[in-house]
């Protein structure tokens, strides 16, 4: 990012009032404080959401920034400058607007509901020789997405390709008063429009306000209808013209029509289109982030090189307390000697603890040699970093599970939008994370700004401490001999009995601590652990003449959130408003958060019932009763590979026991995976089943400890095939169901010796 604007400038941009006069240049906008890595010529903007950016204001001074636009008072050492507005995120498009009109070049904007990213990075795969694109990073598309994308437009571009999506009526006109572009590209809405829009014709329309000043805007023949209804200037893009390419055998025909069209419209030969068509990448458009040998996190984005991608990752990667030393491994191949300077300017503003340049495909063995750090890969998708990247994993066995993280956010935010405003967000984080990691998923709950974490034992808790956790962190279950390790890791436990409040209040006063973060558990109807209703005057009595401990919330847990009839947890509610009142009548403290919803709840009851926070825990990974109303995400795919195929004959047995008899002749693989696994013995003898290629596959013979086999007499599969064991075919819900419980153990159950690995 590169603006050069005098303060001067940006006070008229943006409409403002300014405490002080300031002329000098500004270049770099921060909206997170999480990604300040440097302070020159930068300002600040405290953006409303979820998160109120003014609570921020003094991190991002204390960061260095001395520049900053709000919206309401704030408090600032003198030499700061604040510049008033009445809303910030409006302030912060304007001057995307204008910086978008510094420049003349072709700007093609994308929207719709349907593989919005996959085009836009298959147009900068095919355009990208004759054009110096900036485009979207990722999937930029929101509000602040779409202004932070128009922000990077420069002199050294000529083709701007920006990717914009709505999620209420009215967003689009401020995103098409920014953007103003010059083509378009529509890939049209699909049924599942989104909850806010009456109708999908509303919706469609909504999205087209984009074009409506645009030159011309490509789509499909299917959505004619609806550009001509929104008297949108339009280019049908037709199959017909692309008589050379079999779209039947590729994957996407639709996107790959429409990123060939828009191809050709701006100049690319069609001959090189027709030999490209199969060459586009298959994207997974996100890095993986997986615990590698010696202790090092692993940031693998290796699929492109491009300066946009690159300042995303290292963002992402700088942005992390998870290691200590940062370290970044570029490949260079590929790449014109510009680029090259351009992308070792932007890594070493980051200042990394080393920078390694893969050359000739060696690697160097102080590379091999590094323990202990974050190591990110970037480089061509042509190059072969891949590969080098493989040196770095645990040599685990080849049975994986994915954590899609983006998917872990899009639910967080799909319980947040059901809550009051100010409501906070605490996350349950034990058992591994639901077996998904001890610290991984905790990291990046970290950067999302969620707001507490919560734990059922303190040992769980230290842990996070000792990985470079600094939120606050909920210790349900406390035990009397965990009070060291809870005070000495700045833990804040749940006391449920006054025997254990007087013995925590002994163990504070031989260290003369006052006023010590402490939550209270009281009973509604869960019968486990808590303060019953008639102990709740005593208690408080008791709290207010303790100087040692200061009760930071109070909670309870819905026992029967997930069933149809809410009667009893409607009762549980009121049970808990009942005794909520009676703390915030006699509790001397008054900065008390009270919670009693979970996932489930949150679900159902949040807008009436979420007070001051609730406790998110397996909803987050998209597992709740109410699932597929809320449109959650499902994060989670197990996947193993096939050691060996072999050929079964009339009469021979497979596996222990014997317990399995061919009766005709039958090809069957045998798999990495095994009951120490996870996958259970239960599963034995066509219980259980995964799908190979496409093809579901039954488990023949039992499941043995580290080897499962399976029939695949109808699948066309070789040695090396990867395997679903849950996944888009097998959904956690329905490997449960036969294995007679609950997502919650299969998903604690994998064992630790299969590899996570998180998609972002």
């Amino acid at each position: 990012m590169n603006l050069n604007l005098t303060h001067t400038q940006l006070i008229d941009i943006v409409s403002g009032n300014a405490n002080t006069q300031n002329e000098n240049i500004i270049d770099v906008i921060y909206y997170d404080t999480r990604l300040i890595n440097t302070t020159k010529n930068g300002v600040f903007f405290a953006l409303k959401g979820r998160k109120n950016g003014h609570e921020y204001i003094q991190k991002a001074y204390d960061k260095g920034i001395r520049s900053f636009v709000v919206s309401q008072e704030v408090e600032l050492p003198k030499d700061a400058t604040i510049i008033k507005v009445d809303d910030t995120l409006r302030a912060l498009q304007q001057v995307a607007k204008h910086h978008r009109n510094q420049f003349s070049y072709p700007v093609l904007a994308i929207t719709g509901s349907l593989g919005k990213t996959t085009i836009k990075e298959w147009l900068y795969f095919l355009l990208a020789d004759e054009f110096n694109i900036i485009r979207s990073p990722k999937s930029f598309n929101s509000q602040i997405g779409v202004a932070v994308s128009l922000l990077e437009m420069s002199d050294a571009h000529d083709l701007a390709i920006i990717e914009a999506d709505i999620s209420h009526p009215n967003e689009m006109d401020y995103i098409e008063d920014m953007v103003s572009p010059t083509l378009g590209v529509y890939t049209g809405i699909g049924h599942f429009y989104a909850d806010n829009f009456e109708s999908q014709k509303v919706h469609a329309s909504e999205h087209l306000k984009l074009f409506k000043h645009a030159n011309i805007t490509f789509a499909l023949k299917a959505h004619k209808s609806e550009l001509r209804r929104n008297k949108i200037n339009t280019d049908i893009a037709n199959f017909e013209d692309w008589n050379n390419i079999d779209f039947s055998q590729l994957s996407y025909p639709n996107n790959r029509l429409l990123a060939l069209h828009v191809a050709e419209f701006l100049g690319i030969e069609k001959n090189d289109l027709n030999k490209k068509a199969i060459q586009l990448p298959v994207l997974s458009n996100r890095m993986e982030v997986f615990e590698g040998q010696d202790n090092n996190l692993i940031i693998n984005d290796s699929y492109n090189i491009d300066i946009d991608a690159l300042e995303q990752a290292l963002s992402y990667q700088f942005s992390s307390d998870e290691r200590k030393d940062k370290i970044v491994v570029l490949d260079l191949s590929y790449v014109d000697e510009n680029r090259k300077k351009a992308i070792l300017n932007i890594v070493e503003s980051y200042h990394p603890t080393q920078l390694f340049v893969i050359e000739n495909n060696k690697v160097p063995n102080e590379l091999l040699a590094i323990k202990n750090a974050s190591i990110l890969f970037k480089g061509s998708y042509r190059s072969n970093l891949k590969n080098t990247v493989q040196l770095f994993k645990n040599r685990k066995h080849e049975t994986w599970v994915e954590f899609d993280l983006k998917a872990i956010e899009h639910n967080i935010r799909t319980f947040q939008n059901k809550l009051p405003e100010k409501t906070k967000t605490l996350v349950m984080v034990k058992a591994s994370s639901y077996g998904t990691g001890d610290v991984n998923i905790p990291h990046f709950l970290q950067q999302i700004g969620v707001d507490y974490l919560g734990v059922a034992y303190t040992d769980e808790g230290t842990t996070l401490r000792e990985n470079g956790i600094s939120l606050p962190i909920l210790v349900m279950n406390t035990e009397n001999d965990a009070f060291e390790d809870i005070i000495r890791f700045q833990l804040e436990p749940s006391l449920f009995s006054f025997n254990q409040i007087d013995a925590f209040c002994e163990r504070l006063k031989q260290d003369g601590i006052t006023n010590f973060p402490i939550h209270i558990t009281v009973e509604t109807g869960m019968n486990r652990l808590g303060f019953y209703p008639e102990d709740i005057e005593d208690l408080i009595t008791k709290l207010n003449s303790l100087p040692e401990i200061k009760v930071k919330s109070v909670y309870s847990h819905l026992a029967d959130a997930d069933n149809m009839d809410t009667d009893y947890t409607l009762q549980q509610i009121e049970r808990f408003k009942v005794m909520k009142s009676q703390f915030e009548a006699r509790l001397d403290n008054k900065d008390v958060l009270f919670h009693i919803l979970n996932s489930e709840g949150t679900s159902k009851f949040g807008a009436t019932a979420g007070f001051d926070m609730v406790r998110l825990g397996i909803g987050v990974f998209g597992f709740t009763s109410t699932a597929k109303e809320d449109e959650l995400l499902p994060t989670l795919q197990w996947k193993t590979t096939i050691s060996q195929i072999k050929s079964i004959e009339v009469g021979e047995t497979i596996g222990y026991g014997r317990t399995f008899k061919a009766e005709e002749e039958i090809q069957i693989a045998t798999l990495r995976i095994g009951y120490a696994d996870g996958f259970r013995r239960s599963l034995s003898n066509g219980i259980g089943s995964v799908f190979i290629n496409g093809i579901e596959c039954p488990v023949v013979g039992n499941v043995c400890m580290d080897m499962t086999m399976v029939d695949v007499t109808e699948a066309n599969c070789k040695a090396g095939d990867e395997v679903e064991i849950i996944g888009k075919n097998i959904s956690i819900e329905k490997f449960s169901k036969r294995l007679k419980t609950i997502p919650y153990e299969v998903m604690t159950s994998i064992n630790k010796r299969v590899s996570r690995v998180y998609l972002r």
